[in-house]
């Protein structure tokens, strides 16, 4: 005390009690506990040290706790149901732990009251005395009762204190937790809880059963139970000593571990906190962070949600008894028995920090996963993935192994703590925690020494369990044949799994928060062998399980041949570190060694692949050095290599050894003539050996010489040589080797060919037909004339080997006195040989003048002729009887011999005329001959020459008519065989299609001869007409004003039903007047009655389509009918008494009308087919007045409309009126009729004018002010005039008057009359409103004065002045808005501000468009007198395609290959015959079009799919023929009539592509009004084309011809566009051949030659 200063009196010392804030302190203690669970962490840790084996968690309600068990019998539920607690509403009051361990001692209880006072007690594992104060973080007075004692702790303002008391004996102790205000939620999520419990568990000593409570019903069991451990025996290499001596491992087991959980549904129901984030754990995330979930939308974090009810409730599942989901693991734990010898200092320094003695001896436990039971986790997350497994999750028991995993293995100290350890095992020991306990104190002095020695052990224990595991897997691997199973086989699976799995297990990764534990863990896992007397560690390689002393780095430049030696597995960029990247050094996996190659080489002879890649490595290897001294000291070792490398050669048993080998095959001069059966020196290695290698440096690297062309000649000739390449007795060979020499012989040294010809000089090696030779003692073929000589056996086709045998001294040729004098006394001699000796001596063709004038040589039949009266001897001609040489060999086109001799003046082929003459010959075998030489020498000789038109009427075709066969012309002759089923003739089979198109035969017929074959010889019986429908349904002969021709002809069998049996004729009809199908009417139904139904199979159905033939009557058909006779269809329809039945067809009528055409409508008009009523009263025989409605069929302008209810009943008896029918209203006033009101006309009477009358202002304003609320939602084009009442605010325009008394007369028009009224000509009646208009315009509405005025009469008058006809509920509503208050009409949801304002913007366009007017009116002199000019008579039309579509010129490819043009324009063609495109040629179309996208044009505006891609088909009723047509579904006009000229030109164009008989059409025609500058676009190889484009150039001027010349550069443009979907130089170019290629067929068009005749410019 006295050191607090010198001069302070002794009152002034006197020491003062420090206040300590306890609330404050208790508050920041429980700022270090910041998880989840913490409370029942630090209270089952407390139940651990009292030793308890069961732990009870109650979350109780208000009501439980205050009626004791819940004396009310009721808890809130689920949907209503009060059998099962709603978890996720009901807040709880009170939370209460029990557990069965030992009761609480006095010393438990005093320390109970003391803040950081840690137990004492060695082998407990609490230390700083804060634990309990958790439950602070829940409640503000808890109480605990133990032993028949209590105590509480409460709070009096921010102090402490305790209130001791006694309790009923209990085998519980239990901790009472009321909750806070703000702690009063509901219960946390159960399936949460048991994650975190079953986790809790694991390391525990005591605690083996946790039950968990809602009230006083039990929803989760947890169960803990271990086998009896193994004891194992601490390995003799392990080091169990700590670095500091600090910790002893003095021995080891393990044991199995399981864990149950058991949940009741209803409480897995309330699933869970844990995010998708967390549920998706397992997923691997992308280690670029903008591509992880929510980078992009940092504002917004995911918040928690409630997993979905995976298990559906029932009524019966109440929670006393519940049916439990039950849930298992089981683990290893091992564990490792350890005393403790700290040093004084650090035993000193430990109890000073922790209040209490070191422990002297513990377990330290780790948990190892198996593979299985970690897949089972996985299986379990991906089952079900809202809720995940229950033993992985935040604060759970297994882990992920993954690099990037949320839930990573933990330190426990009893219980988890927030510490990694970086593998995939949870650890357990005697680590003293931070305060917290949220992870390990390794910062501050002795208890940071602690924890390191401790770790150590730690490392020790990961490192045993580690050898167990993989020696585990070792031990089972596969064997076969003693010899171990590779790893990539699939047999070595399961064990390639488990030990991927286990070194998996034990890479460590960084632990959190605290890295350095891992790090430490890491050493010591590494450390504690004894490295000086073994260095083995097992891992994964190519060879199983090896230790890492034995295994190599894999590389790709030995792996080819070392075989022998284990690699590690390989990786790939990107894949996570592993373990065997984190080895020490003296661990590390060794590259290979030059001694291991030897080993390698030393111990098995290698295959030739394997012996490629050890050359490949060494060639490559000494290339890449660049020093010499280097490379010189490195090839000192070559000898080691070449030495010892033995290998066979290919799949043969043959083996060379490199040690015999000093020469290798250049490849640039032997390759490729030498073979690899070719012989080869001794000392020369195989080219296969050397064929992938750098000849460059082979000689360098291996120190061989190249072969020479002596060296392999010298080895040929030698004694050693075997007889299969013994070149002086194998002719085969030896003409082998010519060959080669013929091939090398250019690329040889004019000194190596000397030495080669004096080496062979007189050796007898040239095979010839009288044994071998010397070179000059061998002779040309051309040379024997007279058979006699040695010639070479060699092929002489060969320049090159003629070369080298003239080189060598082989003789060519006599001289000519010994040729003359043999030719004089032998005759052994041909025609052939003598010409083919002839022509090589080029004296002898010097005489050939003199030759042609002798006939001298022989024909094949005999007798002698000159050179120039003999033909070729081809095989083709012989049959046409034409004198032939004799030529003793046959002769191919273009041959040498063929072109020697028409040199000479022999004759190739006969002339066209002749040829058809003979194709004429009624022999058969001469008229094939014929036809055949004239179908294969077309191309070559006769198709310039060739006229169709010269020969039409000469017979030389071979064809079939009627199944036989015969000669047609070839006007008769159709290539399209399938045309016979009509009768045509078609050509013979046996004709190639190729001659067919030489010969210009067309297809198909006509379709004039088509028609006339249905005129002449329609089908006779339903049989012939399917087959011909069916089938010309398939073709594209007919347009569609063909069709319409047909459709005229009765060509339609139709069978009557008969009463008598027998055959029955059908009848024809023709497609117009009938019908497809007709299933759906009844046999009884009208339309059996009213038209003929026919049907036939699917494709002559759509002929008949084409036709027009409708699949039912539509509303035109049913018209025409009735029209014809409406009579007759009144008494079919069954409604001569009751018009009902008829009304429903005009109802049919009503609904098609706008799509009937001008002609059905006005016919309509005029004909007597309209129901008409009127009233008609009669008396009866009682004198009573009856009254009913009588009909009659009148046209539509002798019928009436009743608009008016009251004139209905006035004037329903004088005219006929239209039924009641809204539809049918609307098709009478479309026919003609007019309206009721109309023709009634209207005198009103007002009488004594009342000025003064207020109520006529307010009528007025009321008016004003409601009457565009009213009209808002009207058309305008139902008022009479349509801005007539934005106008009647002026006064001038509009009155209201009153007046005393109101009449109207009304008289009915008398042209409308059916009975004349003699009795009265007008009808007067008392109204309280009605309307006049005075001259000048101006609307006087007249009220009649009462105290009531009847809006409804107001109503009706304004309604029949603004609307040109209205109904009676316009008339009400109109009468309810004036009657009702704006704010009224306001809340009832009219807008009437907004209405408000759109009257009065109207009110100001109409002003502006009067104002617009009149200064048009004021200027209207001023308009121009010619707008435009056009042209008469000629119109000049140039297409925009025709600039675009030209051949390019100036192009940058200025080269064109014609042939690949002409190729790529034949396969155009081809897929427009196939039709649409396959799914898998549209998946290469799209292909193309990615492969260019954002590098070329595709999408023009005039040709673009993506324009017009929602059309759909519509039927036409056979308006354009075969070919479908589709509309824009957001067009709103109608099909136009042009489509069926638009189909014509469509199907001209077709023609003109040689397309019509095509099975599969591919044109489509569009309707895209919208869009009219779309010209068209190619979908998958089918053509559209937009009809609006079309209807847009008539209007334009296009004359047909232009029409025609207009689509045919469209249509080419999109065929192109088959090639290639973009807009470039190859499109360009494509279109550009293709018009060239048909455009004369284009200017055949009647259409197009009639324009060029009145337009030659185009």
């Amino acid at each position: 005390m006295a050191s607090l200063g010198k001069n302070v009196t002794a009152p002034t010392r006197t020491p003062k009690r420090v206040e300590v804030n306890q609330r404050a302190l208790v508050d920041k203690v429980l700022a270090r506990y910041p998880e989840e669970f913490t409370v029942f962490r630090e209270l089952l840790q407390n139940a651990d040290d009292a030793r308890a084996t069961k732990v009870l968690i109650e979350f109780q309600t208000k009501d439980y706790v205050t009626h004791s068990a819940g004396a009310n019998g009721k808890t809130n539920g689920i949907n209503g149901m009060t059998d099962i607690p709603d978890l996720l509403r009901t807040k709880l009051h009170r939370w209460v732990v029990r557990n069965n361990g030992d009761y609480f001692e006095d010393k438990d209880w005093g320390r109970l009251t003391k803040i950081a006072d840690g137990n004492p007690d060695e082998q407990k594992i609490g230390a700083f005395g804060v634990g309990f104060y958790s439950v602070f973080g829940v409640t503000d007075s808890p109480m605990v009762l133990s032993g028949g004692k209590s105590l509480s702790i409460f709070f009096q303002g921010d102090q402490l204190y305790t209130l001791d008391d006694t309790c009923p004996q209990s085998e519980w102790t239990s901790i009472q937790m009321v909750l806070k205000e703000d702690m009063q939620v509901p219960a946390p999520k159960p399936f949460d809880l048991a994650r975190f419990l079953a986790a809790t568990m694991t390391f525990m000593s005591s605690v083996e059963n946790a039950h968990v409570f809602f009230d006083n019903k039990i929803f989760m069991k947890i169960a803990k139970s271990r086998q009896v451990p193994t004891p194992i025996r601490v390995p003799k290499h392990m080091i169990p000593r700590s670095k500091e001596d600090t910790m002893h491992i003095k021995g080891l087991s393990v044991v199995t571990q399981e864990i149950t959980v058991e949940l009741t549904d209803w409480a897995r129901a309330a699933g869970t906190k844990m995010t998708s984030a967390h549920r998706s754990g397992h997923e691997v995330l992308s280690k670029d962070p903008v591509k992880r979930k929510g980078f992009w939308d940092s504002s917004k974090r995911e918040t928690p949600k409630v997993a979905k009810v995976t298990k559906a409730l029932s009524r019966a599942s109440t929670y006393d008894h519940p049916p439990w989901l039950t849930h298992n693991a089981k683990y290893a734990v091992y564990s490792a028995q350890v005393t403790t010898t700290p040093s004084k200092d650090l035993h000193k320094g430990l109890r000073a920090m922790t209040k209490k003695d070191p422990p002297t001896h513990f377990d330290f436990e780790m948990v190892y996963f198996s593979k299985e039971e970690l897949d089972a986790r996985a299986t379990e997350e991906k089952s079900d993935p809202d809720m995940g497994s229950i033993f992985r999750g935040p604060q759970g028991l297994f882990p992920q192994l993954d690099r990037d995993g949320e839930y990573m293995s933990r330190i426990f100290i009893g219980q988890s703590t927030a510490q990694t350890t970086g593998i995939g095992g949870h650890m357990s020991g005697r680590f003293i925690p931070t305060v917290e306990r949220g992870s390990i104190d390794l910062t501050n002095g002795h208890i940071a020494k602690w924890n390191q020695e401790l770790l150590y052990v730690g490392g020790f224990l990961a490192r045993f369990v580690y050898e167990q595991e993989i020696r585990k897997v070792q031990d089972a691997w596969p064997v076969v044949n003693g010899v171990v199973v590779p790893t990539a086989d699939s047999r070595a699976s399961a064990s390639r799994e488990k030990a991927l799995y286990a070194m998996r297990y034990f890479t460590f990764q960084p632990s959190t928060p605290d890295a350095k534990v891992s790090k430490i863990l890491q050493d010591a896992f590494f450390d504690c062998f004894d490295y000086s007397s073994n260095v083995h560690f097992p891992i994964l390689t190519n060879s199983g399980i090896r230790d890492t002393k034995d295994v190599r780095e894999i590389h790709a430049d030995f792996s080819s041949f070392m075989k022998m030696v284990p690699t590690q597995l390989p990786t790939s960029p990107g894949d996570p570190p592993s373990l065997v990247d984190s080895l020490p050094e003296k661990y590390g996996v060794r590259t290979y060694t030059f001694s291991d190659v030897v080993k390698e080489l030393k111990g098995r002879t290698l295959q030739e692949e394997e012996m490629i890649g050890c050359l490949r490595w060494w060639v490559n290897f000494i290339s890449s050095l660049e020093a010499d001294e280097e490379r010189e000291s490195t090839l000192t070792f070559l000898p080691n290599l070449t030495d010892n490398a033995k290998s066979r050669i290919g799949n043969s048993t043959r083996v060379i050894e490199l040690c015999d080998i000093t020469k290798f095959v250049d490849s640039t001069v032997w390759l490729p003539w030498l073979q690899s059966d070719d012989a080869l020196p001794p000392d020369t290695i195989p080219f296969s050996f050397t064929r992938t290698l750098d000849r460059r440096y082979i000689s360098s690297s291996l120190l061989w010489e190249p072969m020479t062309l002596v060296d392999w000649l010298s080895h040929l000739i030698s004694p050693q040589i075997d007889a299969a390449h013994d070149i002086c007795k194998n002719a085969t060979y030896s003409n082998r080797v010519l060959g080669v020499l013929g091939n090398i012989w250019p690329t040889m040294s004019s000194d190596m060919k000397s030495q080669a010809k004096d080496l062979m000089q007189d050796v007898p090696w040239i095979a010839t037909n009288l044994g071998f030779r010397p070179p000059g003692g061998a002779y040309f073929p051309e040379a024997d004339v007279f058979r006699d000589l040695p010639v070479v056996s060699v092929n002489l086709f060969d320049q090159q080997i003629l070369t080298v045998l003239n080189e060598l001294g082989v003789k060519r040729h006599l001289n000519f006195e010994e040729l003359f004098a043999k030719a004089d006394k032998l005759s052994t001699w041909s025609a052939t040989e003598m010409i083919r000796y002839l022509s090589t001596d080029p004296d002898a063709m010097e005489r050939l003048e003199d030759i042609r004038k002798y006939a001298v040589f022989p024909c094949d039949k005999g007798g002698k002729y000159c050179i120039t009266d003999l033909y070729l001897p081809h095989g083709e001609i012989r049959p046409l009887g034409l004198p032939i040489l004799a030529w003793s060999r046959r002769i191919d086109k273009d041959s040498e011999d063929e072109q020697l001799l028409t040199d000479m003046g022999f004759l190739r082929h006969p002339p066209l005329e002749k040829l058809i003459e003979i194709a004429g010959n009624p022999d058969p075998e001469v008229h094939r001959a014929a036809f055949g030489y004239l179908a294969s020498k077309f191309d070559e000789l006769y198709d310039t020459e060739y006229d169709p038109s010269k020969y039409d009427d000469m017979p030389f075709i071979p064809a079939i008519r009627d199944g036989h066969e015969c000669v047609g012309a070839y006007e008769e002759v159709y290539s399209d065989p399938s045309w016979a089923l009509m009768g045509f003739q078609k050509v013979h089979p046996s004709v190639d299609r190729k001659i067919v198109g030489r010969l210009r035969l067309r297809e198909a017929p006509s379709a004039r001869q088509v028609i006339e074959v249905f005129k002449k010889n329609p089908p006779k019986d339903v049989n012939i007409a399917t087959k011909w429908f069916a089938f010309l349904a398939t073709k594209q002969v007919l347009s569609p004003g063909d069709l319409q021709q047909i459709a005229e002809i009765p060509i339609v069998p139709v069978v009557e039903p008969i009463s008598h049996s027998g055959p029955v004729e059908p009848r024809l009809v023709p497609p117009r007047e009938c019908f497809i199908g007709g299933g759906q009417y009844g046999e009884g139904h009208l339309y059996r009655r009213l038209f003929t139904f026919v049907e036939f199979e699917e494709r002559a159905n759509r002929f008949l389509k084409a036709c027009g033939v409708k699949t039912k009557p539509d509303c035109s058909d049913i018209v025409h009918i009735l029209i014809k006779d409406p009579k007759d269809f009144l008494k079919k329809a069954g409604a001569e008494g009751d018009p009902e039945k008829y009304l429903v067809e005009l109802r049919g009528i009503a609904v098609g009308y706008e799509g009937l055409s001008e002609e059905d409508k006005k016919r309509m008009k005029t004909a007597p087919i309209f129901v008409g009523y009127r009233t008609s009263k009669s008396s009866t025989d009682h004198s009573a007045l009856v009254v009913r409605d009588e009909f009659q069929l009148v046209p539509a302008s002798k019928v009436l409309l009743a608009d008016d209810m009251e004139n209905r009943r006035i004037f329903g008896e004088f005219v006929w009126l239209a039924p009641q029918d809204e539809l049918l209203e609307k098709l009478y006033e479309s026919a003609g009729s007019g309206y009721l009101s109309a023709h009634i006309k209207y005198n009103v009477k007002p009488t004594s004018e009342q000025p003064k009358w207020t109520r006529c202002e307010e009528v007025r304003k009321a008016i004003l002010e409601k009457l565009p609320i009213f009209l808002h939602e009207f058309d305008e084009q139902r008022l009479k005039q349509a801005s007539a009442h934005r106008k009647w605010d002026d006064k001038s325009r509009f009155f209201v008057k009153g007046c005393r008394d109101l009449k109207v007369d009304k008289r009915l028009d008398s042209n409308y009359r059916v009975v004349a009224e003699p009795q009265r000509e007008s009808h007067e009646f008392h109204v309280s409103a009605e309307i006049t208009t005075e001259e000048n315009g101006a609307v006087v509405l007249w009220l009649k004065k009462t105290e009531s005025l009847d809006m409804y009469d107001v109503a009706v008058a304004l309604c029949r002045l603004l609307f040109k006809t209205h109904k009676k509920h316009d008339v009400l509503s109109l009468m309810t808005i004036l009657e009702t208050d704006k704010e009224v009409l306001r809340k009832r949801g009219y807008d009437v501000d907004r209405i408000e304002q759109a009257h009065e913007a109207a009110k100001l366009e109409d002003k502006q468009k009067e104002e617009a007017r009149e200064r048009e009116a004021r200027n209207k002199h001023s308009d121009g007198s010619g707008r435009g000019h056009r042209s008469n008579g000629n119109v000049r039309f140039r297409s925009r395609f025709f600039d675009f579509f030209r051949w390019p010129s100036g192009s940058k490819n200025t080269s064109v290959d014609v042939k690949e043009i002409d190729e790529a324009i034949n396969e155009l063609m081809k897929q427009c015959a196939q039709g649409q495109a396959n799914s898998e040629e549209q998946r290469e179309i799209r292909n193309r079009e990615h492969s260019g996208a954002g590098r070329k044009l595709k999408d023009v505006k005039y040709c673009t799919e993506l324009k017009s891609t929602t059309l759909e088909i519509v039927d036409v009723a056979g308006a354009a023929g075969f070919i479908p047509v589709w509309r824009q579904i957001t067009a709103r006009v109608e099909i136009p009539g042009e489509l069926t000229e638009f189909a014509n030109i469509v199907h001209g164009l077709n023609g003109v592509l040689n397309l019509s008989n095509s099975e599969k059409g591919i044109f489509n025609i569009f309707w895209h009004p919208e869009d009219p500058d779309l010209m068209g676009f190619n979908r998958n190889r089918l053509i559209f084309l937009n009809l609006a484009h079309y209807t847009t150039k008539l209007e334009s001027g296009m004359t047909p011809g232009q029409a025609y010349i207009h689509w045919y550069y469209i249509i080419l443009h999109e065929i192109a566009h088959n090639k290639t979907p973009f807009h470039d130089e190859h499109h360009e170019l494509l279109v550009s051949a293709l018009s060239y290629q048909f455009l004369p067929r284009l200017h055949d068009v009647e259409e197009v030659r009639e324009y060029f005749n009145c337009a030659t410019d185009i």
